[in-house]
C-alpha cells in the first residue's frame, strides 16, 4: 500500500519579436539570413512539466507509469484532448519530468486542470488517481495573449476562436458580442499623421494595399496606382483606369445605380464650373463625341429615353419624331392611320402639358393633319415600382380606342395606310385621301400646256412602293 502526493512546476515560454520597416511597392521581402536558421521544424503542441511524487510520505523511486488528462474544471467538467500515457518514467527522489501533448487547441479557451494517475512501472495494475486535480497557471508572458490559438498542423492562428472559417485561412479574429455591435481589428500608427495600411503580397512582393492618410483623412486603395479614394469630405473617387472606371453587372433584377436626393446635380460629366439643380449635367465641352447615347436592345417600339417633361434641344437626328396624342372621336385608330387634330386633352399623368386630340383625317372637310399613327400607347405598371414611378407610357399591340394614347409620327420615315384607288410611286408628294386615314398622290392637271398641281396640304413624300398585303406605304412625313 502506498500514498501518493504531487507537486509540480510549469515552465515559462519566451517570445522573440523582430521589428522592421515595410518594403516599398513591388519590393521583395527577404528575411535576414540569421533569422532563417533553425526555424524549419515546428514547435509542436506538447509542453514540459516537472513534478514530485511521494509514496507513504517518502519520496518515490524507480520506474512509474503515468496517465495525464486535461480538464476544464477542478471537479467533473469535460476532458480536453486525449489522455497522455507515459510508461516506466524514471522517478528519482520523488522528482520526475514528462512532456504531455493534448493536441491542437487544448489551451486558450479558459482555465485548465491536470488530472494525474500513477502506478508502479511494469505492474500492469490499476492506476491511482491523485487528488485534487492540479490547476495549470500561465507563465507571465502568456498572460499577454489571452484567447490566442495556434494550430501548427494547419498553419492557423486564431484570436477568439480555435477553428478556421475555411481551409485557406491562416489568421482569424472573432469578437463575441450582440447584434449591431462592431467587431474587428485596427491597424494603428503612433503618429496621428501616419498612414496605417493593410497590404496584399504574393511570392514575397507587395502587390496592393489599402491605407488611411492621417493628414488628409482620405482612405485609398492602391493597385499599381491609386484606383479608389474615399475622401474625408464624403463621396467616392474612381480611377484613373486604362479601360472602364466603373463596371456594373447587375443580375439580380434591381437597380444598377440609384441616385437619391442630392443638394446639386445627380450626375455631372465634365469639369466646367458647376451649374446646380440638374439630374444629369454635361457642361461644354464635357465630352468630345456623344454626350448621351441610349441604345436599347430589342426596344420593340419602347422608349430609350422617357420623360413626362418638355425636351429642349438644338436639333433632333433620328428616323422620326413622334408626338403623344389622345384618340378623339368615335372610331379607333391603328398604326398607319393619317390623323388630324380635333382638339386637345390632358396629357400624361403628373405632367403639366396638354396633348392633341386626334381622329382619322379625310379630305376635304378635315385638313388639320398632324401626322401618322406610329403605335398605340398605354401606361403600364413596372415591376417592383411604387407611387408616381410605378407606371410608364409604352407601346402596346392592338387598336387604340377613343381615350387611349397614341404615338403620332410628325416628322421622319413611317408607314402610312395607302388609298389603293390612287396608285403611289416613289418620290410622289402625298396628301390626305377621300378614304379616311389614308394617303394618295397629289393630283396634277395640264391647263394650257402647264402642269398644275392641286393645292391640298402635303403629308409627305413616298419613299417606297405600297405593300399590297399590308396596305402600307413608307412615307417621309414632312408637314407644312
Amino acid at each position: 500500500m502506498y500514498k501518493a502526493t504531487m507537486s509540480f512546476h510549469v515552465l515559462g515560454l519566451t517570445l522573440l519579436v523582430v521589428g522592421g520597416t515595410a518594403p516599398a511597392a513591388g519590393q521583395t521581402m527577404t528575411p535576414p539570413a540569421e533569422l532563417t536558421k533553425g526555424v524549419e521544424a515546428p514547435v509542436g503542441t506538447g509542453f514540459t512539466y516537472q513534478g514530485f511524487l511521494s509514496q507513504s510520505g517518502a519520496p518515490a523511486f524507480g520506474a512509474w507509469d503515468f496517465q495525464l488528462a486535461l480538464y476544464d474544471a477542478a471537479v467533473g467538467g469535460v476532458q480536453i484532448g486525449s489522455t497522455a500515457t507515459v510508461g516506466d518514467l524514471p522517478v528519482t527522489a520523488g522528482v520526475f519530468t514528462a512532456s504531455p501533448d493534448f493536441g491542437v487547441g487544448a489551451f486558450g479557451g479558459g482555465a485548465r486542470w491536470l488530472e494525474i494517475r500513477v502506478r508502479p512501472g511494469a505492474s500492469g495494475g490499476a492506476y491511482t488517481t491523485l487528488d485534487p486535480r492540479q490547476a495549470l497557471t500561465p507563465a507571465p508572458i502568456a498572460l499577454s495573449m489571452p484567447n490566442v490559438y495556434v494550430n501548427e498542423a494547419s498553419n492557423f492562428v486564431g484570436v477568439g476562436r480555435n477553428f478556421q472559417i475555411s481551409a485557406n485561412e491562416v489568421f482569424g479574429v472573432r469578437y463575441t458580442g450582440a447584434a449591431n455591435q462592431y467587431g474587428g481589428m485596427y491597424m494603428e500608427t503612433s503618429d496621428a499623421g501616419g498612414w496605417p495600411f493593410y497590404g496584399y503580397a504574393t511570392n514575397g512582393s507587395f502587390r496592393a494595399w489599402t491605407y488611411y492618410n492621417g493628414t488628409t483623412g482620405d482612405w485609398s486603395l492602391y493597385n499599381a496606382g491609386i484606383r479608389l479614394v474615399a475622401p474625408s469630405t464624403g463621396g467616392l473617387r474612381i480611377g484613373p483606369a486604362l479601360d472602364y472606371s466603373l463596371v456594373i453587372e447587375n443580375t439580380t433584377g434591381s437597380d444598377g445605380i440609384r441616385i437619391l436626393d442630392t443638394g446639386d446635380d445627380g450626375i455631372q460629366i465634365g469639369s466646367n464650373p458647376d451649374i446646380p439643380n440638374y439630374g444629369v449635367y454635361i457642361p461644354s465641352p464635357g465630352v468630345t463625341t456623344y454626350a448621351l447615347w441610349p441604345n436599347t436592345q430589342n426596344a420593340s417600339g419602347q422608349w430609350a429615353l422617357y420623360t413626362v417633361d418638355n425636351i429642349q434641344a438644338g436639333n433632333v437626328f433620328a428616323a422620326g419624331m413622334t408626338q403623344v396624342a389622345v384618340v378623339g372621336g368615335e372610331l379607333p385608330l391603328v398604326p398607319g392611320d393619317v390623323v388630324a387634330a380635333s382638339g386637345f386633352a390632358a396629357g400624361i399623368p403628373d405632367a403639366q402639358d396638354v396633348v392633341p386630340l386626334v381622329a382619322l383625317a379625310a379630305a376635304p372637310d378635315r385638313l388639320g393633319v398632324i401626322g401618322v399613327v406610329h403605335a398605340r400607347m398605354a401606361l403600364v405598371r413596372k415591376p417592383d415600382k411604387e407611387g408616381a414611378d410605378a407606371f410608364a407610357l409604352q407601346s402596346v399591340p392592338g387598336q387604340a380606342a377613343p381615350g387611349d394614347f397614341v404615338a403620332v409620327t410628325v416628322r421622319g420615315v413611317t408607314l402610312a395606310r395607302a388609298d389603293f384607288g390612287s396608285p403611289i410611286e416613289v418620290g410622289q408628294r402625298l396628301t390626305v385621301a377621300e378614304v379616311e386615314g389614308t394617303v394618295r398622290p397629289l393630283r396634277t392637271r395640264t391647263i394650257e400646256d402647264m402642269e398644275v398641281t392641286e393645292g391640298m396640304p402635303v403629308v409627305g413624300v413616298a419613299v417606297g412602293a405600297a405593300d399590297e398585303d399590308s396596305g402600307l406605304v413608307p412615307v417621309y412625313v414632312q408637314l407644312p
